[in-house]
């Protein structure tokens, strides 16, 4: 094309054609990682208002003195570069201006022939001819090269001196402008080159002393030593999160929502804490900490070591889809409270059970007998958790999880009772937004990783009430060093996966959700990974490092639909006058189960015979008794808790009488809200179960009106069933009842 042509051609697009390197820097503007363009160079875009004044200065003063003046060629410069060239045979340096340099640059001219030469300066005439100088000062700083792999003034101040361009000083300025003249000599990424890009500096400095009188206290800091870090020290921080959030970047700037600060207190805690576990064999760990207020992501731990292959160190542990152990049981709990089901002093039975053929342990094999849903959910007792999801319904459960997000799901079935001890996996990032839900009043929403993703007004999957209660019951949790750290408690929850495969520990403290996963990415067992072991320990030194745990005051309850009532301490029910001790504790009005405790009973006595009476008279006494129902009576029995029962009944009193008191007999198995498959050829035995009041002694089973069987109340007794919808009724010696509709499929 002709220099004419070039000159009146449309206006060229001066973006760099290689693109644009992605800068992930943290919330506060530090940089984690600069990623390769990809052409492979290590290149930032920047606008002129953004690049400090002493770098324009220096840049125009070294490069190009007439720059402002000149039309894009110095003719003057032209014909002493020429003389010196053809003329003389000497070689000419200096001729080329800035714009002629862009034009050079832009579009890979070679310009060491005169045809060369020619060319460039029709381009740098185009370019004058539709840019004004700012404009292409701006593109010049953009392109110019900078040593190595490092282009654009953006790119070299954050590689040689971790910050970006408008903050440079006069002696980062200088040095940097000197670079583009001879960038293989004066690289700072190369050994040696100091000496010639210092002689450089020296030299502009003293041409820019006489140009702009300088100050002698800005060249005396100007002329300072400068250490410029090498490309091959650029950082790497927060590996598996930078890696993620570059992989997903479109755009040369990400300001990801990581703290480095708290990210790398966080990263030093895990390493000395996994020092302390080498003896055990165990080697790994990850850990999550997120600002709940605002879902952003303030820290993540992938692994313990992102370069170590021998522990899969760049997977991404919270990422990866584990077995969460117990540590779904909280969101169970609150959804209960939703239901009415319970309330956080409720009592509940730890005891052997069965649901058709799964009969639930305990971690420790054991049963500690009755204990309140406070005490069950903090001692993480599986049992009781079986028995409140066959209430609450595996499958809402299921469809709740899914409702936040819950990926890779299998249908409800598939997990059974069995998903609320960790039958389902689950990401550690998943299952800090399902805490972050009950400290945001069980208000789901997704997890911020970029300070420029939008908050969402999410979803309601809890009330706030029941979220609350959730957590305020997740701080009567001691720390496995049994003290409590004022002025707040840390609401935190353990999980041990089955087998011993996943070691966990997540909590709320404050606006922190912090979680921690101990274990093995390739699921060999170990039998240290118990989530109050081996994760807890961890979980506490994070909060200690980074004093979340001093921030860690519940939120208000003030506008909370809670009140709070005197309950009896033994029962959890609402006390009755008998009661021998109370406490108070948390209701929702019109929700939670609210009852008078009728354990405890004042009856009346013969004096004589010890007998209970029928009525009263001035042979009999008052005495106050446990009235325990079957269920729990034979859960202390089990757990070796003697009990004292009422005396029997006089002979006098007859059957009408004993049966106006008390509670009618409660259906325990078959559960309600369960579908039963039979899965054999023939009938299939049910347990029939139910929980009687004290005075009962004798159980009578119907099934769609036909007696099947009958015996003392603490024998078990089963029922051969066949498919259909069949009624189920008990009646106690005394003539109460109740009943249930049992539905029986066949497998196909």
């Amino acid at each position: 094309m002709a220099g004419g042509a070039l000159i009146f051609s449309p206006k060229p697009d001066l973006t760099p054609s290689g693109g644009y390197a992605t800068a992930v820097l943290d919330r506060h503007g530090a940089l984690m990682r600069l990623n390769l363009a990809p052409d492979d160079r290590l290149r930032l875009p920047v606008s002129l208002p953004d690049v400090a004044p002493a770098v324009v200065t220096a840049t125009v003063l070294y490069e190009d003195r007439h720059f402002r003046t000149h039309p894009g060629i110095n003719p003057a410069s032209v014909l002493r570069a020429a003389w010196t060239t053809y003329v003389s045979r000497e070689r000419a340096i200096g001729a080329s201006t800035l714009t002629m340099q862009l034009a050079r640059m832009h579009y890979d001219l070679e310009t060491r022939s005169v045809r060369g030469k020619l060319v460039q300066m029709a381009r740098a005439l185009q370019i004058e001819r539709h840019y004004n100088k700012d404009e292409i000062l701006e593109a010049y700083l953009n392109h110019a090269p900078y040593g190595g792999s490092v282009e654009g003034i953006e790119a070299a101040a954050w590689v040689y001196f971790d910050k970006p361009a408008r903050d440079l000083t006069v002696a980062e300025a200088a040095m940097l402008a000197v670079i583009p003249q001879n960038p293989t000599a004066r690289n700072p990424s190369r050994a040696g080159s100091a000496p010639a890009r210092d002689a450089a500096r020296a030299r502009l400095l003293s041409q820019w002393q006489r140009a702009d009188d300088l100050t002698p206290e800005v060249m005396a800091q100007a002329t300072l030593p400068l250490s410029p870090r090498p490309v091959s020290g650029l950082p790497f921080r927060a590996p598996h999160e930078v890696q993620h959030a570059a992989s997903r970047a479109h755009q040369p700037w990400l300001r990801s929502t990581v703290d480095l600060q708290m990210q790398e207190t966080a990263e030093k805690v895990l390493s000395r804490y996994l020092d302390t576990l080498a003896p055990l064999g165990v080697n790994n760990a990850a850990a999550l900490i997120l600002d709940h207020t605002d879902m952003s992501v303030r820290a993540s731990i992938g692994s313990a070591s992102f370069f170590d292959a021998d522990i899969d160190g760049q997977v991404d542990g919270t990422r990866a889809r584990r077995s969460p152990g117990s540590t779904l049981k909280p969101l169970l709990y609150a959804m209960a409270m939703d239901d009415g089901l319970i309330h956080p002093m409720s009592l509940m039975a730890d005891a052997p059970t069965r649901y058709a053929a799964y009969a639930p342990e305990n971690f420790d094999r054991g049963f500690l007998g009755p204990l309140s849903a406070t005490a069950a959910l903090n001692l993480s007792r599986n049992v009781p958790a079986i028995e409140l999801l066959a209430r609450v319904g595996h499958d809402r459960f299921h469809a709740m999880l899914e409702d936040a997000r819950v990926a890779d799901m299998q249908p409800a079935d598939h997990y059974g009772l069995a998903m609320i001890l960790g039958g389902n996996e689950l990401t550690m990032r998943e299952l800090s937004g399902l805490y972050a839900m009950l400290a945001n009043g069980g208000r789901w929403r997704p997890l911020r990783e970029r300070q420029t993703d939008p908050p969402t007004s999410g979803i309601d999957l809890l009330s706030p009430e029941a979220s609350f209660l959730a957590l305020d019951m997740l701080r009567d949790h001691r720390r496995p060093d049994g003290l409590r750290r004022a002025p707040g408690k840390v609401a935190w929850k353990t999980g041990t996966s089955y087998g011993f495969r996943d070691a966990w520990t997540v909590g709320v403290a404050g606006r922190h959700v912090v979680a921690v996963w101990v274990g093995h990415f390739d699921g060999r067992p170990n039998p240290a990974l118990v989530g109050g072991q081996a994760a807890a320990p961890l979980f506490f030194h994070l909060l200690d490092a980074l004093d979340l745990a001093d921030d860690a005051r519940p939120a208000p309850s003030r506008n909370l639909n809670l009140k709070r009532v005197n309950v009896c301490a033994p029962t959890g029910d609402l006390a009755g006058p008998h009661c021998p001790q109370t406490k108070t504790a948390w209701f929702i009005p019109g929700v939670s189960p609210i009852r008078v405790s009728t354990v405890h009973r004042a009856i009346r006595v013969h004096t004589a015979s010890g007998r209970r009476a029928c009525s009263s008279g001035d042979d009999t006494h008052q005495a106050v008794f446990e009235f325990w129902p079957s269920d729990i009576a034979r859960v202390f029995a089990q757990a070796g808790v003697a009990l004292q029962r009422a005396p029997k009944w006089h002979p006098d009193c007859d059957m009408t009488t004993r049966g106006a008191y008390g509670q009618a007999p409660k259906i325990t198995a078959p559960a309600a809200g369960l579908e039963y498959v039979l899965r054999g050829a023939e009938d299939e035995a049910l347990s029939l179960q139910a929980a009687t009041d004290a005075d009962a002694s004798w159980l009578y089973w119907f099934v769609d009106g036909d007696l099947i069987a009958e015996g003392p109340r603490e024998q078990l007794r089963s029922w051969a069933a066949s498919a259909g919808e069949h009624q189920l009724i008990v009646v106690d010696d005394l003539g109460r009842s109740s009943a249930r509709t049992v539905r029986v499929t066949r497998a196909h």
